[in-house]
Order: structure tokens, then sequence, then C-alpha cells
């Protein structure tokens, strides 16, 4: 769900935002960030709902989740691993394809890059695109995502 599948042909000329290379560096986004996290976590929250926010209490967890170096350390983890981890998806798609039904949905601003992505590799495949609808589907539209999701789960 708005993403993109490490390396895999398909996305286009999406360029990744600078903000994973500052969380790529092991350190400096936490040395950075520590005391700022819950202005930074407001930033994300406003952006990745194309500025509708979300209630105090829920970005009250959030900026209590990403708290701290360790914790900042931890929430950057992935940025840091997804050279390995792009290998892995690489390697994976050229031994074997997903036989399980399959749904990618995509947003502002990577669109349909993801289903373009799993396209080739998938044998039962679903896309959607929400419109109006920022980067974080569950925060931003989530009553338009369950809308998706419920019949592709049921059926």
């Amino acid at each position: 769900m708005e993403s993109l599948l490490g390396g895999l042909p398909g996305a286009g000329e999406f360029e990744r935002p600078w903000w994973f290379g500052l969380h790529s560096v092991p350190g400096l986004a936490e040395n950075v960030l520590t005391g700022h996290e819950g202005e930074y976590v407001d930033w994300f929250l406003s952006i990745g709902t194309q500025g509708r926010g979300i209630p105090d209490d829920v970005r009250d967890v959030f900026a209590e989740a990403y708290s701290g170096q360790d914790a900042l350390r931890a929430a950057f983890s992935h940025y840091r691993a997804m050279p390995t981890t792009a290998e892995q998806i690489q390697n994976a798609a050229e031994g074997s394809r997903l036989a399980v039904p399959t749904m990618a949905v995509g947003a502002h601003p990577i669109g349909r890059a993801l289903e373009r992505q799993l396209r080739p590799i998938a044998d039962d495949l679903v896309g959607h695109h929400l419109d109006d609808c920022g980067q974080i589907i569950p925060l931003d539209r989530p009553q338009a995502l369950l809308e998706l999701l419920v019949p592709f789960l049921t059926a």
C-alpha cells in the first residue's frame, strides 16, 4: 500500500524523497531529531494526509512511540535495510511468482507504481488508486481503505 517494492521494474521515474537519505545514515537522524520528535512527526502526519492531519490523541501516540534515540533508531532501521531488502525482493521475484490473491493500493504521491511493479509477478492482482488521499492511507482515508479491504479479504 502506497509504497514501492524494492527496485523492481515499474516504479517509473519516481524519486525517493529527501528523508530516505537522512534516515539511511546510521546515527544522523537520531542525533538531529532527538528533542524534536513531535515536530518531525507532525510534519509527516500533515504531508501524509495532504494537510488534513489526524486527531491529537492519535498524533500523541505517534510522537511518544518515536521519542528518544532508541525509538528513532528502530524507526529508521528499515530505511537502513533497504539495499538488502531490495536485493532479497529481486531474488525472490526472479525465482517465483505471487500465487495468492494480491491487492495494491496507491494514493499520492506513489500512485499506481506498486501495482505496476506487482503486475508482472502476481497471478491474481487487484489494483486501486485512491484519489484525494495522502501517503498514509489508513490515517487519511480509513473508510475508503476499508471499502477496498473488506470485500478483498472476504472474497
